[in-house]
């Protein structure tokens, strides 16, 4: 018998947003909260869109060049926030309008906000869930608790897709399997894995972890929850072995996959499948 009889016959979809599903800011390159790992340096990768009439404009002009939407997301203010409020009923008019799909990433909101986000129309809602509360208060700068990111996932939980974002080698191991714990008992759409890669200049520039840790969240979580797992957008480039771990241990697609990590799963027997959109809208 040869190793070849071992081969798996799957399908990872490689999620390239690019051009087709920008990314856009509604408070620019402005961030209140000053998270040590980035402090509003992956602002900068986002296009500005500060006012409801600035993102009417890039709307419709992605819907002429044939997007598929985009995620509308920026800086917090000092309570882990994204001021969304002042964009609903741009973004309402936008999905009236135009056949581009709207990802909003919230930042932590209370049962009001969460109702007046949902009544957008935006089809799908992308929540950050950390369970460690000393990295909410002394790296995160958040005078908030474990419980607000629970409260967030609740109170968003009538969305139509509901993407928790778990970010390892942010918290805990401890806060990494809270984290998942808390999210396995939602009706989540898919749930995006993170790898902390701290920005050159922040405070936490240079902080190394084990990268190990990242496909061994993926089949913990992959084993636990019965929606998809993927590999999201922020993680430690340069590292095709362990994105091809990732593809091994369960993860459903990944963003922007190396071509090594590709060349070295479809070895093994995987097939991929190419999507210019974002990773939150797997299917």
């Amino acid at each position: 018998m040869n190793g070849f009889n071992n081969f798996v016959s799957q399908t990872i979809v490689a999620y390239h947003p690019g051009g087709r599903f920008p990314a856009l800011s509604v408070t620019g390159g402005r961030c209140e909260q000053q998270c040590d790992h980035c402090q509003g340096h992956y602002l900068k990768g986002m296009g500005p869109a500060t006012t409801p009439g600035a993102l009417m404009e890039r709307a419709a002009e992605l819907e002429r060049k044939g997007a598929r939407g985009f995620l509308l997301s920026g800086g917090c203010d000092g309570a882990g926030r994204v001021p969304l409020a002042p964009f609903v009923p741009a973004v309402r008019e936008i999905k009236e309008r135009t056949s581009l799909l709207v990802n909003l990433h919230t930042g932590l909101v209370d049962g009001g906000a969460a109702a007046e986000l949902l009544s957008s129309g935006a089809d799908c809602f992308s929540v950050d869930v950390v369970q460690d509360r000393g990295v909410i208060r002394e790296a995160l700068h958040l005078e908030a608790s474990p419980q607000d990111y629970a409260a967030t996932l609740e109170a968003l939980s009538p969305a139509p897709r509901l993407v928790p974002h778990i970010c390892v080698g942010l918290q805990s191991k401890d806060g990494e399997r809270r984290s998942l714990e808390l999210v396995a008992g939602y009706d989540i759409a898919a749930l995006v894995v993170l790898g902390l890669a701290p920005a050159r200049g922040t405070p936490w520039d240079g902080r190394t972890w084990d990268l190990r840790r990242l496909p061994r969240f993926v089949e913990q979580a992959s084993s636990l929850l019965d929606a998809p797992v993927l590999v999201g957008c922020m993680r430690p480039r340069g590292q095709w072995e362990v994105e091809l771990e990732c593809i091994k241990a369960g993860a459903a697609g990944i963003v922007n996959p190396s071509s090594r990590a590709v060349e070295g799963a479809m070895f093994l027997g995987y097939a991929f499948e190419k999507r210019e959109e974002c990773c939150s809208f797997h299917r």
